[in-house]
């Protein structure tokens, strides 16, 4: 690597760390108390999700523990909820920075994904070994298949999100519906159920969700003979290349102007 790659590489390196410690200070107030938010929040969907269970008398339908099956589920669902909804407060957020030259949105945005992609990763970890030490349950039977299932979780929702933003250069209301997306997405993306127990009508309407692929694959890691009859990798990559690409070409839109701006401005 030639020196000046070398030295614009570092640099882009600080600033993507830059962007993760502001992410951090400003969201959990800068400590290790407000940081420990991030796992507050998903344990207690996993607790009320786990005494609904419990009350209604339903049982895995696969051969594991309901925590072990509800963290295939639920981990993933809120990692991608947690990147999008992320990804979309940049837009506002960091406007103030992106005045400078060597700051741009796909800089913010991929510095915030990796950094829910690393909450995402310890999250999950931290309540599988939760599950050991208090049930004594602990399922993994492909760890790379595993990580692979939730990257593409995560990947998914960073992608839409990026789309959301650059289609905010075409009306600032389109990231404020990222709820209607989200919502209905809680119930056809696996959290409660595998695809194999579905009936073939149903299995079919929803099977271009990608986060239900990304879960089904990931439960394929974590569940030794379970063999999915939905997991395809293929179609969350390609929702990913979908979003990324369409967002670039609207972002690199000349003629749109960005949020805020006026057309005097720009000229």
């Amino acid at each position: 690597m030639k020196p000046r790659a070398r030295l614009d590489a570092l640099g882009e390196i600080r600033r993507m760390r830059a962007i993760m410690r502001r992410e951090i200070g400003s969201r959990y107030a800068g400590d290790t108390v407000g940081y420990l938010w991030a796992y507050i929040f998903p344990l207690s969907w996993m607790a009320v999700i786990y005494l609904a269970f419990i009350a209604f008398g339903r049982t895995s339908p696969i051969d594991t523990d309901i925590v072990s099956f509800l963290l295939s589920g639920v981990l993933p669902y809120l990692g991608t909820r947690f990147v999008i909804n992320a990804v979309v407060r940049a837009r506002t957020a960091y406007r103030h920075i992106l005045i400078l030259p060597q700051v741009d949105i796909t800089l913010v945005i991929f510095s915030i994904f990796l950094l829910e992609l690393a909450n995402g990763i310890a999250m999950f970890s931290g309540l599988l070994l939760l599950n050991y030490a208090v049930f004594g349950f602990f399922e993994m039977a492909d760890p790379g298949l595993v990580l692979w299932g939730f990257f593409l979780a995560i990947g998914s929702g960073g992608a839409f999100g990026f789309l959301l933003v650059a289609l905010a250069r075409i009306s600032p209301v389109i990231p404020k519906s990222n709820p209607i997306f989200l919502r209905p997405l809680f119930y056809i993306s696996g959290v409660f159920f595998v695809a194999n127990e579905l009936p073939l009508g149903f299995l079919t309407a929803i099977s271009w969700n990608p986060l239900f692929h990304a879960v089904e694959l990931l439960r394929e890691g974590m569940f030794a003979g379970y063999h999915s009859v939905l997991a395809n990798g293929w179609v969350p990559v390609a929702f990913i290349g979908a979003c990324l690409a369409l967002g670039l070409i609207v972002l690199n839109a000349e003629s749109l102007p960005f949020e805020g701006e006026s057309e005097e401005e720009l000229i």
